[in-house]
């Protein structure tokens, strides 16, 4: 992987910054390109580490037989013959999605054993395998598989599982093109537009308020009447003291794809239940 695709990787869309650690060794700390060596799966971190991270974050990842399951509820499993371009374009979200393995499964993220092309089961996995079996050349490819990866979702709180999920699609993306098109190779100004997909497309988020991990939102005070002296007149002015300004880009922000528009991602939740 080039810097400039790494570079894009790490890139928070919302702050403008790299995405941020999140976890309790480093806190608010920004991941930068020198400490990528240290990141890796759950299946390779310390058990400690991971008991660590289920109490603090309820991080426990979901076997692959378990995911396929459940995205079987979400699509049939037979392939959609007749309107697969409707398919290919409907969109997805994964909650605090980890590594990723409902988009793609290229290992169990429990035991860390790859998993073979044929037999992936996430839902982009699904969805560059119909785009395979409906396009013969690379643009074409290149085009439906572009509507494929904008129409899929995710956040994460934790930074270095969030690069491990945008690495993943990233790789997996590529894994399809190259079994489609075994004689071709994807370009660096290609695979560097895929990653730009890749960091709108799975942010970092705190679920419970819409914004960026340790933002606390803040909370209206009742308002109250000074106290005064009984014997003394008062002023009775209407006026409101001024709101403290709100740091800028603390609420997610998401690219949509169809009108090339940014949008706050608590815009498209509300009256949601």
């Amino acid at each position: 992987m080039n810097n400039e695709i790494l570079n894009i990787l790490l890139r928070d869309k919302t702050t403008g910054k790299n995405i941020l650690w999140a976890n309790a060794e480093h806190g608010a700390e920004e991941i930068q390109a020198a400490q990528i060596d240290s990141i890796v799966p759950r299946y390779l971190k310390d058990r400690s580490d991971q008991k660590q991270r289920t109490r603090d974050r309820a991080e426990i990842f979901t076997p692959p037989e378990i995911c396929a399951i459940q995205n079987d509820l979400i699509w049939e499993p037979r392939e959609p013959r007749e309107y697969w371009t409707d398919y290919v374009d409907a969109k997805f979200l994964e909650i605090t999605c980890g590594e990723a393995p409902y988009i793609v499964s290229r290992y169990n993220a429990v035991t860390g054993d790859a998993i073979p092309l044929v037999e992936r089961r996430g839902l982009l996995d699904r969805k560059l395998n119909v785009v395979s079996n409906h396009t013969d050349n690379v643009s074409d490819w290149l085009r439906w598989a572009g509507v494929a990866l904008c129409s899929v979702y995710g956040y994460e709180f934790q930074g270095d599982n969030l690069f491990l999920a945008r690495q993943n699609v990233l790789w997996s993306f590529n894994d399809h093109f190259e079994k489609q098109f075994p004689k071709a190779r994807l370009s660096d100004e290609i695979l560097c537009s895929v990653a730009e997909i890749i960091s709108w497309n799975l942010w970092q988020m705190d679920g419970r308020t819409d914004a960026i991990p340790y933002y606390v939102p803040p909370t209206e005070k009742p308002k109250s009447k000074p106290k005064t002296d009984p014997n003394q007149g008062t002023l009775d002015l209407d006026i409101e003291p001024p709101a403290e300004a709100e740091p800028p880009n603390v609420y997610c922000r998401i690219l949509d794809w169809r009108t090339c528009e940014v949008v706050e991602f608590k815009s498209l939740t509300k009256g949601a239940k």
